[in-house]
């Protein structure tokens, strides 16, 4: 088996920003699966002393098993990002529905499923 790299996948458009970096479309280069590739800052993680936050993050997401929840595929590193490959889901995240959903945000019931989930 290849060792993953940057070189495995093609990266496309930005989907998301976060706290460490950014997530962006990506595709396995050999056989054209569409992940979303997760790449925090090393220099970010470091200035904002998420050494934990990010190895928590990594541990979490190779033990979860939901269809609710993004699933980690591949990781791999380069000298400036910690990468974390990711099964893709379409649709947004809550937190895209819950802003989009207005005020006051989910009904009672729809709030009780997404945390039983």
């Amino acid at each position: 088996r290849q060792p993953v790299t940057k070189h495995t996948f093609r990266h496309y458009r930005v989907l998301g920003k976060g706290g460490f970096g950014e997530v962006c479309a990506c595709q396995v280069r050999a056989t054209g699966k569409m992940y979303a590739c997760k790449k925090l800052e090393k220099k970010r993680i470091k200035k904002r002393k998420g050494e934990s936050m990010a190895l928590n993050e990594k541990r979490i997401l190779e033990k979860v098993n939901s269809r609710f929840v993004v699933s980690l595929s591949y990781t791999y590193e380069t000298k400036d990002a910690l990468c974390l490959v990711l099964t893709i889901m379409n649709g947004g995240d809550l937190k895209f529905h819950i802003y989009n959903m207005g005020n006051p945000g989910f009904d009672e019931e729809r709030a009780i499923f997404y945390a039983a989930e």
